[in-house]
């Protein structure tokens, strides 16, 4: 990804030829690109929008570029570039999809042309190759052998966090079906550190799991006098945030339509009332 060269490629009926080389080590920015970044960059085939977890980008303070346009060598420029990428979990193994590239303006137009027809598409194609398919080793924990599968990744704007089911490791000589659960031995603390980002995180995916979900449709009557009934549907829950002095506080925008009334039975075949009823769509 970092180094290489490609050519020569015709375009618009011009050969060129093409070479880069990332002359400074790149550096992982634990966050997403802000608005302005982003609407700047050359995005990736098929990404419009990005992605709401595990985005991070790759910072390359000087990208060098050399080439030639029908045999004669084009002027060398030299970049600054940053790579939005998605890190993710496919298959119980970590994958990388890149998203964009943000390259610093570079004056030749023929060099630009360079970059953004072939080098970007090479390094965004090569980024999604960084990770892909990563598993976690056994681990041996408190004297046992346990194997994780990585279910979740995502970055809070400090730290890349992975969470992972835990499974005793089976011995591929003996390949039973089935083990026992893992026992952690009593003697033991286990800790889980959780930030206020990743909780709020966490929660938001918990609840999306209601959505549209029926949380209320019944009734009680009174024969021959009365009915009372009411409803009430968990449609989403957006905005959830961990109070900052107080993480055991969470906050969220609840959207819970809902409605109850009161119907009166007819005194005479001929018809009756609603003696109330009353709604919430939000």
């Amino acid at each position: 990804m970092f180094q290489g060269s490609y050519g020569p490629e015709t375009i618009e009926g011009v050969e060129y030829t093409f070479a880069w080389d990332f002359l400074e080590p790149p550096e992982l920015t634990l966050q997403k690109p802000d608005a302005d970044l982003w609407n700047k960059m050359i995005k990736a085939q098929g990404v419009t929008d990005l992605p709401d977890s595990g985005v991070l980008q790759i910072h390359v303070p000087q990208l060098q570029v050399d080439g030639t346009i029908a045999g004669d060598a084009l002027p060398q420029g030299v970049s600054e570039v940053k790579v939005a990428v998605q890190a993710k979990v496919d298959g119980g193994g970590i994958t990388v999809v890149p998203l964009g590239v943000r390259l610093s303006e570079i004056p030749d137009a023929y060099t630009r042309i360079m970059v953004e027809k072939v080098i970007v598409p090479n390094v965004l194609d090569q980024a999604k190759h960084l990770v892909n398919g990563v598993k976690l080793p056994v681990q041996d924990l408190f004297g046992q052998q346990v194997a994780l599968t990585p279910v979740l990744l995502d970055v809070t704007g400090t730290h890349l966090v992975l969470t992972a089911t835990a499974s005793p490791s089976r011995s591929t000589a003996l390949a039973p079906t089935s083990g026992p659960a893992a026992d952690w031995p009593s003697d033991k603390q286990v800790f889980l550190l959780v930030g206020r980002d990743l909780l709020a995180r966490l929660l938001q995916g918990a609840l999306d799991q209601w959505r549209d979900t029926k949380l209320a449709d019944d009734d009680r009557t009174l024969t021959g006098v009365a009915k009372v009934w009411w409803k009430a549907t968990f449609r989403k829950a957006d905005n959830v945030k961990v109070d900052e002095s107080d993480p055991t506080t969470v906050s969220a925008d609840f959207d819970i339509p809902w409605s109850v009334g009161l119907d009166l039975f007819p005194v005479t075949p001929d018809g009756g009332c609603a003696l109330f009823k009353a709604s919430q769509e939000s």
